[in-house]
């Protein structure tokens, strides 16, 4: 019930669908990922 409700504010942020939240979020951990994983390698380049 509470996950139900949380959901229905969310999709009414903005305006925008819970689709599009979806995807922005996962594009975001995505563009994140990628940045953290190439600062780790410049880190243990003398490895």
């Amino acid at each position: 019930m509470l996950l139900a409700e949380t959901t229905a504010k969310a999709a009414q942020f903005l305006g925008m669908s819970n689709k599009f939240w979806i995807v922005m979020i996962v594009l975001v951990l995505f563009i994140v990922s990628i940045l953290t994983s190439s600062y780790n390698e410049d880190k243990t380049k003398g490895l």
